[in-house]
């Protein structure tokens, strides 16, 4: 019975034993490292099984041959550490190259498997049960040359230590992290050897038989956390969690037992038959309320005891951070602040940050100069690491990498980040969304990436990409200031806003220029320092909230006035609520010398075009008075000759005044004044000015006058350059014969749609000028653009005719409309506003 409890625990340790090597075998059966330490878990459970072998065995034979043994396969548990040594030192190293460096080892194995079979190592065994022992043990009678066992067990043992410590100092990342928890596996196996040594002077040793096979167990579940876990624990914080742990047990255990013996001690006189519940039920409640504050100091002592060991420091790490986003102004000082605080907690010389741009991931730092393309690394959003890090969203680790199982994809991804000499790729991650990748390269103190600094560089990630949309952001809201700043103080016209509350906020280099005010002056100041005119105009817009359009303005200045066209609106902001109103100014003062000029040249070309046709009108009265000059001597006496030719003489020099007036007034440019005239007036003496010239083309003219009233506000002389240009037009379209058709007639505004408002928007009567042609036509591409200045379908001229009657016409608050057909002729309509006036209009 003794005897089955004994090896019980053993049994258990075996199947541990067993599973966690297969365990660690199916993380990776390729690694090397996960194919060693599966050997060693076989050595490991041979010798467990030995051990069980020997504590059920019923007689010495049996116990003495597993015995034996039982101490060979330790010997080969020496051999299966160094295959495990070699294979960590050496990632790519194949079993070939192992089994070549490890031969003295096996040599040296066999040699003590054989000697363990033979009497000079063990003669036998006997059976022992000390006084007060449970059960009785197999105790070994070792032979004359055993000692020659130990020699090799302590040669053996500290040449694994000794390699172990040697390579451990030599690796770097996750290499000298699992040779540490290797290191870590050993010192507490010894550990626990070294209690229950001392445990035995105390207790009955049968009884600590039961502990001795998970002893092994401690030390392989160390190694094999260190091996197989993929999110491996820096060795450090290992062994400052595991210290804390055991300091927290101690210390509940101890004060537990103060409590329930000084519970216990008070009450047992008082209540014999309560005093031992009433002492566990006291000390379960201190202990309960000690726990918080207990876990706290024993995490703080043993943080101090292993001081040396400290990785990454989150909480300072955090702070640093946190101060960084607050105080961040532009993107380029946010990656640089926040980089260097990483690179400084992890100590680290490597730290690359990618944000998005056209075609992928592009390197923002360390920044690169992109005009000579020198440097930087950028991945495409093809690339193995971004997608692996876009779907997994989990940091990828070099080292890691070759802990899992090989894909083509992890392949490509190891490929890519040790071509970049990366040990450790971040995702930045924005709402579910990969914002950009942080790329660190090794620990300048070779150690590991561990759990610990990934989660803490994962929230810092996080907190990287609100502040990076928060950098981005205010960047972007700077460029546009500069740039509008830049736009609106190089436009070519004068822009002028005033807040709703009336004071001027915008006044542009422009409207500088055209005011000759000066921006510092004006700014923030009330809208009455603003010059008159556009004082007025920017009120108005700010008290009634209406466009003003295309308002001609005069501007008093030293040098001269300046005219200007302004228009203004009021703008809202997003909630609809109105800001203030703007105003655009455009300096027309050259546009209209030019429009002037350019009216002066088309009165001239008009001019001579009606040279011929006045001189004939001119010359018909003067062989009339030249006839009665040379008749006059010969018939001075005849009464009739003389009252016939003095009537006719008067009437033909009234009628030469009429036409050289006509011909003065056309010729001679003068500022137009509106008052109220007749259009058929007009049209009739323009009529007259071209009917030379109708004759000598043979072109029929047509009148149709269905207007009954003609009277519009206007200048007679501008009217008429408009009539003179259209007929002119006309007679040049039709080449020989054909005919021009005049006509007038009235209709309200709406039957025209395309006619002129008042400025209120209401709509009145308007008067319709036609002259219409059976000529050549325009083509419909050519018909948007007669208005042109410069444009022109003749083979003479300048173009500019009807772009200045169009101007005439737009000045007198009308419009043109064309109509026209190839071959068939053109017609243009002119829409003028019609003004009834009560009193009668005088003559043109």
């Amino acid at each position: 019975m003794f005897l089955n409890s004994a090896a019980a625990p053993t049994l258990a340790a075996i199947v541990i034993q067993l599973v966690l090597g297969l365990v660690v075998f199916q993380a990776n059966r390729r690694r090397k490292p996960n194919q060693c330490f599966l050997l060693l878990s076989i050595f490991i459970a041979i010798w467990l099984g030995s051990l069980y072998s020997v504590f059920s065995a019923s007689s010495t034979e049996v116990a003495a041959f597993f015995i034996r043994q039982a101490s060979a396969a330790a010997a080969l548990i020496f051999t299966a550490a160094n295959f495990l040594r070699l294979s960590i030192a050496e990632r790519n190293r194949q079993w070939r190259g192992i089994l070549r460096e490890s031969w003295l080892w096996m040599i040296a194995a066999v040699a003590v498997v054989a000697f363990c079979q033979t009497r000079f190592f063990l003669e036998g065994a006997r059976f022992s049960q000390p006084p007060g022992a449970l059960i009785a043990l197999a105790v070994p009678v070792y032979g004359k040359a055993s000692v020659l066992y130990v020699v090799y067990f302590i040669i053996t043992g500290l040449a694994v230590i000794f390699t172990y410590a040697r390579d451990a100092k030599r690796a770097t990342g996750i290499r000298r992290a699992e040779f540490a928890f290797i290191l870590t596996g050993a010192v507490a196996t010894l550990g626990t050897v070294s209690i229950a040594f001392a445990l035995g002077f105390v207790v009955d040793r049968s009884r600590l038989v039961w502990f001795a096979p998970f002893r092994i167990l401690l030390f392989s579940l160390i190694v094999a956390y260190g091996i197989a876990t993929q999110k491996v624990m820096d060795v450090g914080f290992f062994l400052r969690r595991a210290m804390s742990y055991v300091l927290l047990t101690a210390y509940l255990l101890a004060l537990y037992g103060l409590i329930w013996w000084l519970v216990f001690a008070f009450f047992n006189p008082l209540l014999p038959a309560t005093a031992r519940s009433a002492a566990h039920i006291t000390a379960a409640v201190v202990v309960a309320f000690a726990m918080a504050p207990a876990r706290g100091i024993s995490q703080t002592f043993a943080n101090r005891l292993f001081m040396g060991t400290r990785g990454l420091d989150f909480q300072s790490t955090m702070s640093q951070a946190t101060a960084i986003l607050k105080s961040v102004s532009t993107l380029s000082d946010l990656l640089e602040r926040f980089a260097k605080t990483i690179a400084e907690a992890v100590n680290t010389e490597r730290i690359f940050i990618l944000l998005p741009g056209r075609s992928g991931y592009i390197q923002h730092y360390p920044p690169v100069d992109r005009a000579r393309a020198i440097g930087g690394i950028e991945f495409s959003r093809a690339d193995a690491l971004v997608e692996f890090l876009g779907r997994n969203q989990n940091p990828i680790v070099m080292d890691e990498l070759h802990r899992v199982r090989s894909t083509p994809e992890l392949q490509r991804v190891a490929k890519q980040m040790q071509s970049l000499q990366i040990a450790v790729a971040m995702g930045i991650f924005s709402r579910e969304h990969l914002a950009g990748v942080m790329l660190l390269g090794p620990r300048l103190s070779g150690q590991i990436y561990g759990s610990m600094e990934q989660n803490a560089l994962q929230v810092l990630c996080g907190q990287l990409a609100v502040a990076i949309d928060n950098a981005q952001l205010f960047t972007e809201v700077q460029n546009a200031r500069i740039y509008n700043e830049i736009l609106l103080q190089n436009l070519t016209t004068g822009v002028v806003a005033a807040s709703n509350d009336g004071l001027i906020t915008v006044f542009n280099n422009e409207a500088e220029q055209i005011a000759e005010l000066s921006s510092r002056e004006l700014l923030e100041k009330p809208v009455s320092h603003l010059p008159l005119p556009l004082r007025e105009v920017i009120n108005e817009t700010l008290r009634t909230g209406e466009r003003q359009e295309n308002r001609e303005l005069v501007l008093s200045a030293p040098d001269g006035n300046v005219i200007v066209r302004a228009s203004s609106s009021i703008f809202h902001g997003q909630d609809g609520q109105m800001l203030g109103a703007l105003m655009v100014l455009t300096d027309i003062t050259a546009l209209k010398r030019l429009e002037m000029q350019i009216r002066r040249s088309d009165r001239l070309a008009s001019l001579g075009t009606l040279s011929a046709g006045m001189a004939h009108e001119i010359k018909n009265p003067l062989v009339s008075i030249k006839t009665f000059a040379q008749l006059l001597p010969e018939r001075y006496q005849d009464s009739d000759f003389r009252e016939t030719f003095s009537n006719l003489i008067g009437h033909e020099i009234d009628r030469i005044d009429s036409l050289v007036n006509q011909l003065l007034r056309f010729a001679r440019p003068a500022k137009p004044i509106l008052r109220p005239l007749h259009v058929h007036e007009l049209l009739e003496k323009s009529l007259i000015l071209v009917s030379h010239r109708l004759y000598q083309k043979e072109i029929k003219l047509s009148r149709s006058w269905n207007a009954d009233v003609d009277t519009i506000r206007a200048d007679a002389d501008q009217i008429e350059q408009v009539f003179l240009n259209f007929f002119l037009n006309a007679m040049d379209a039709m080449k020989h014969g054909g005919e021009l058709m005049v006509a007038t007639e009235i209709g309200p505004a709406v039957e025209w749609p395309s006619a002129v408002t008042g400025m209120n928007g209401e709509q009145h009567e308007v008067l319709r000028v036609t002259v219409r042609d059976n000529g050549e036509g325009i083509k419909s591409e050519d018909i948007a653009h007669v208005f042109d200045p410069f444009f022109t379908t003749k083979d003479y001229g300048t173009g500019l005719g009807l772009s200045v009657v169009h101007g005439i016409i737009q000045e007198h608050g009308g419009h043109i409309e064309v109509e026209s057909e190839l071959a068939r002729g053109t017609a243009f309509h002119i829409l003028l506003p019609l003004v009834r006036f009560a009193e009668e209009v005088a003559a043109a």
